[in-house]
């Protein structure tokens, strides 16, 4: 008998639709396809194009699946990436010590 541990590789504990995109960033998703839909009839209402239209719900539909979508590796997304950093941001960033060389007697 083998005394090897097999770990598998790649799986999560949310089901995905395709790899990165579960039913959060389907929420997502959604939730950035509609605000480019709005933006989109706004011009289509200022302008009177329809390409505008399309135009516009097509880059934000696929820019919202390529926020939303963690990498495979990392499993983290632009958005999750960008959140993290606003936390780090606002975190204590001033390290109150003093600084004394270990050969100088105080």
């Amino acid at each position: 008998m083998d005394d090897k541990i097999i770990i598998p590789y790649g799986l999560t504990m949310e089901q995905e639709y395709f790899p990165g995109f579960g039913s959060r960033e389907l929420r997502q998703f959604l939730i950035g396809g509609a605000a480019s839909a709005v933006l989109g009839a706004l011009l289509l209402i200022f302008s009177g194009q329809l390409l505008a239209l399309i135009v516009c719900i097509m880059i934000g539909a696929s820019g919202s699946i390529m926020a939303v979508r963690k990498d495979p590796y990392t499993r983290i997304s632009v958005v999750t990436q960008i959140g993290n950093m606003i936390k780090f941001r606002r975190t204590q960033q001033n390290f109150r010590y003093v600084y004394k060389s270990p050969w100088e007697q105080s």
